[in-house]
């Protein structure tokens, strides 16, 4: 059967970008489509592959490699278990698409129009498989024959074939499909679709995927900044060192700006992607694959732990200023303390002296 795999690739720019004015509604920007030397796997040559490159305004890159096939399901699932067995030409896809993404980060990083101290600089690999629309007749019947071949290309599972009732029952495959002669299996690992609409639903996925690794690099990033406010704190200035406290309470003043600049960044963010969901809206099934997809990704506890590191390293530096102030105001009424308990015990003797 014929197929065509699109293997994508998200890797973190570190920086935010400055799309032109006309653009400014779109969230994503395809700069490259090239051709790329024969692809290969496990000693199958195929056809030159298609390299296109995008890049999202929320700062998360996209390279997808696709190339069509024959095969069979169980090649098809050899390919979605083994990925980073491909070859581009004869260079490994890990180190293709890490020599790629290294040269694109040079040549955009001129578009950035702010950049962070952090970079996630993990790549991943999820493959889709795109099948031509009369592959699949029924797709009831489809599914029910080919189950575990199907199992095994969504779910990264390479032992497919020995997979107990129990493993089938509790993760199983749900077919999207609006028609019956539909297919479109969706999971964390992978994907298999037949349909019509299969790049629409590709585009989704696109989508999803780039929300997907942009929330990735902000809990790492926002981690490496809980690291360093834990740092902070925990060299807080005692109150009887009063003349540190204002220099402390610059730095903590510096950094929780810096943190503000980047948590206005990525609010504004996560608010691009999620508005631009709201055209699939009107179309019930299109909505329901984005939800599946999100769903898979786990994209609303993602979501959720953003804000909670947002709200955490908030409260850390504005709690940290506060005590500096507070100590502060403590040293100086000690001090005040102190200067009149001096001028009254220098008044009295001045009036023992006089005395005398």
């Amino acid at each position: 059967m014929e197929a065509s795999v699109s293997i994508l690739i998200p890797f973190d720019l570190g920086f935010e970008l400055a799309f032109d004015r006309e653009e400014h509604p779109r969230v994503a920007r395809e700069l490259s489509c090239t051709t790329t030397e024969p692809v290969s796997f496990q000693g199958a040559v195929f056809a030159a592959g298609q390299a296109r490159t995008q890049i999202y305004k929320f700062g998360v890159g996209l390279l997808e490699l696709s190339f069509t096939l024959e095969g069979t399901l169980p090649k098809l699932a050899s390919i979605a278990n083994s990925v980073t067995q491909i070859f581009v030409g004869s260079t490994p896809i890990t180190e293709w698409a890490s020599a790629f993404v290294h040269d694109f980060l040079s040549s955009a990083r001129p578009l950035a129009q702010y950049e962070y101290e952090q970079r996630l600089e993990e790549l991943d690999f999820l493959p889709i498989f795109s099948l031509p629309p009369d592959t699949v007749l029924d797709a009831d019947a489809f599914l029910e024959k080919n189950y575990k071949a199907l199992y095994g290309i969504v779910s990264a599972e390479p032992n497919y074939d020995l997979l107990s009732r129990f493993v089938i029952t509790k993760e199983k495959l749900e077919n999207l499909g609006y028609y019956e002669n539909e297919l479109i299996l969706i999971k964390r690992f992978g994907a298999i679709i037949a349909s019509g609409e299969a790049q629409i639903i590709l585009d989704i996925f696109r989508l999803t995927y780039a929300l997907y690794w942009m929330l990735r690099s902000y809990n790492f990033i926002l981690d490496a900044e809980i690291n360093q406010a834990q740092s902070l704190l925990s060299d807080l200035p005692p109150w009887y060192k009063f003349w540190t406290m204002p220099k402390r309470y610059e730095t903590f003043s510096t950094e929780g700006i810096d943190f503000v600049r980047d948590k206005l960044a990525i609010v504004d963010s996560i608010h691009q992607v999620l508005s631009k969901t709201i055209q699939i809206d009107s179309d019930w099934h299109l909505r329901t694959i984005y939800r599946h997809i999100e769903s898979e990704f786990d994209i609303p506890d993602l979501v959720r732990a953003v804000d909670k590191k947002l709200d955490r390293i908030d409260e850390a530096y504005k709690s940290a200023r506060e005590f500096i102030a507070t100590n502060f105001f403590i040293a100086v009424e000690m001090i005040l303390i102190l200067s009149f308990a001096w001028m009254v015990l220098d008044t009295a003797l001045l009036f023992v002296i006089a005395g005398k």
